[in-house]
């Protein structure tokens, strides 16, 4: 049971990302549905047991060693002692999380507390009455058939990312990114420094000149976003589309393979 809700977690981590990224690489939604459901069909059963010996190494052996210690030293019921002791856990297992990941402390603590606690609490029922494993585990069946279904069904239907809509005022200014800066004007004229010149595999120079800007409706093949007009940098990237949020626009130009190419990302500078 750890390792297919392990496996559920990864899986809606996975189905639930829009489609691509916020710059339009990668698959999702369908594609992304298919692959999960071969690796569950071929690769599933192995890959649970890995993750279920992982979480017995990481949660179970270490809360049932802990809490019949305890329980033996107190007198009270080891199975009482099963929740603080995954509580515990999960605090110290966030810290490094937090550091890796870069997520906040409450919400590594959280998933990972969430993770730990329903095969805990099964083995500790089962330890209590005395339930053999092999029906343990056909109780699982059930709970891991729908937890399967409910991933696949949430993951597939989180909403997708949109850009934020930007007018032609909030183009105004100066953007900077991966060594790049911009400066739209308001009657059009457009400064460059250091554009990418991509020969489809690799950044092989960089162009600075003097042109004009004018924005870019979305269209079905692009986004909105800005087209310059530069004499001198006919070469580089003169296309840039629109990404981030409303709060904080941001520009990007997407470089060599549609679905994991190198991405030149610029965000607006206050003032």
């Amino acid at each position: 049971m750890a390792g297919a809700v392990l496996l559920c977690a990864v899986m809606y981590t996975q189905l639930s990302a829009p489609a691509g990224d916020p710059y339009g690489r990668g698959y999702g939604g369908a594609i992304a549905l298919l692959f999960w459901l071969v690796v569950m069909c071929v690769l599933g059963p192995v890959v649970a047991v890995l993750l279920g010996l992982a979480h017995s190494l990481l949660f179970s052996t270490p809360v049932m060693v802990a809490t019949n210690a305890v329980g033996v030293r107190t007198g009270i019921s080891a199975a009482w002692w099963a929740l603080p002791a995954v509580g515990l856990l999960a605090a110290g297992y966030a810290a490094p999380v937090c550091l890796l990941v870069g997520t906040s402390y409450a919400a590594a603590f959280g998933w990972i507390a969430a993770v730990g606690a329903l095969p805990v609490g099964v083995a500790v029922f089962a330890r209590m009455r005395q339930v053999p494993r092999a029906r343990v585990r056909r109780w699982a069946l059930g709970p891991i058939a729908l937890g399967v279904l409910a991933t696949c069904f949430l993951g597939t239907t989180a909403p997708a990312y949109r850009p934020p809509v930007l007018q032609r005022a909030d183009y105004i200014g100066e953007w900077a990114g991966d060594g790049v800066r911009l400066e739209l004007g308001t009657g059009g004229e457009a400064t460059a420094e250091k554009l990418p010149v991509h020969d489809g595999f690799e950044i092989v120079d960089r162009c600075s000149g003097h042109g004009t800007w004018e924005p870019e409706e979305e269209a079905y093949d692009r986004r909105a976003g800005v087209t310059l007009s530069l004499p001198d940098c006919t070469g580089a990237r003169l296309s840039w589309e629109v990404a981030g949020t409303s709060e904080r626009p941001e520009l990007f130009v997407l470089m060599g393979d549609p679905d994991a190419g190198e991405v030149a990302v610029l965000r607006k500078r206050a003032g």
